[in-house]
């Protein structure tokens, strides 16, 4: 990657195993992990104010790993000792809370993903992986566009999945983020896992500021839920296999987000009178519950051929001081939305998909 490209894909994506168990039998003779108690004889420092193996709920934590799990609690604390916090990834974090004094501005969040880089790299990773995506879009239903559109989105294609440790990040927020810890437990819980299951030792996982990993920038949680093996090999790769990395995103838009074979994302707006119950439309959630019969009751259609029983919602898309975009988005926008709740990542990922796809033909 060129060091322009690099700075561009930094600047956008910042903005977006163990090998014991601790397991005792029971009195009636059946595997149960006991609830051992962490050793007062250590062989990590626990001194410092920031080492997270000597705070309080970081053993209750880890106690929870060991009676749940079968860990053994002094070779995960062992990893916590180790353990840095990331005032950065706190700061970033601080700036990504909502702020209703800015105003959002879709074109300006577009043109940053929908631009000639970015399209060709998606030329080129459609062309490479032609076959792979094609068999994902027969196995799952959804379109090879939109696949190429969402990891164009995280990564570049892979180019860039992150540098940050993942068990650092997790640990930090889980620990010293109150508004998102019980979130980030949760998410440090699968991850732990996740690494042992994967016989990935635990610090050596890089990637987002907020934790997400691989091709697709999945969450612990979600490459445990999702991730596929679609090559094969006995083990699901997200950081190294492409073709895991396709059928896992084609998996859990289907599996998480109900995708729908067939049906078009979005279509176009155009409204029938001077005073449209626009207000009434945006209070509806994004998972659509009314009719394309419905929905024109309230004086928004569309010039395109949709069916009358397809259920649909408005999505406004502002563009800053300028007039407001909107698209009616079917079950399929509301299924992007499960992988990342903003109405504008979704359209991104939908245009981004498309212009590839004009792109191939040229």
């Amino acid at each position: 990657m060129n060091s322009t490209f690099k700075k561009i894909a930094l600047a956008v994506l910042m903005t977006t195993a163990f090998s014991s168990c601790a397991t005792a039998q029971n009195n009636n003779g059946s595997n149960k992990t006991s609830a051992a108690s962490i050793s007062t004889e250590t062989s990590y420092d626990l001194r410092g104010v920031n080492n997270y193996a000597a705070r309080s709920e970081v053993k209750a934590f880890v106690k929870m790993m060991s009676e749940k799990y079968g860990y053994a609690p002094d070779e995960l604390l062992k990893s916590f000792a180790k353990a840095e916090k990331m005032d950065t990834v706190l700061n970033q974090l601080e700036r990504d809370k909502p702020n209703p004094n800015f105003k959002k501005n879709w074109e300006a969040y577009r043109k940053r993903y929908i631009e000639p880089v970015r399209i060709k790299a998606g030329v080129n990773f459609w062309n490479k992986h032609a076959s792979t995506l094609t068999r994902a879009a027969q196995q799952y239903g959804v379109p090879e566009h939109i696949l190429v559109g969402i990891i164009g989105v995280e990564t570049i294609y892979g180019q860039y999945m992150g540098d940050t440790n993942v068990f650092d990040v997790l640990t930090t927020v889980a620990f010293d983020y109150p508004r998102r810890s019980d979130e980030y437990k949760k998410f440090l819980e699968e991850y732990i896992v996740l690494t042992k299951t994967n016989k990935m030792p635990l610090r050596s996982v890089t990637g987002s500021y907020a934790g997400a990993i691989g091709i697709p920038q999945f969450m612990p949680d979600s490459w445990r839920d999702y991730g596929v093996d679609f090559d094969g090999d006995g083990k699901v790769d997200l950081r190294n296999s492409t073709a895991d990395a396709i059928g896992s995103v084609a998996n859990f838009l289907k599996q998480k987000g109900g995708w729908v074979p067939n049906q078009d994302v979005v279509y176009a707006v155009k409204f029938d009178n001077d005073e449209p119950r626009i207000k009434e439309l945006l209070a509806k959630p994004v998972e659509p519950s009314l009719t394309y019969r419905q929905i024109k009751d309230f004086g928004v259609s569309s010039s395109e051929n949709i069916r009358s029983d397809i259920k649909l919602s408005l999505i406004d898309l502002p563009n800053g001081d300028k007039a407001t975009s909107y698209v009616l988005g079917s079950r399929n926008f509301y299924a992007i939305t499960r992988y990342n709740k903003s109405y504008m990542y979704a359209m991104s990922v939908y245009d981004l998909g498309s212009a590839v796809a004009k792109a191939r033909l040229k």
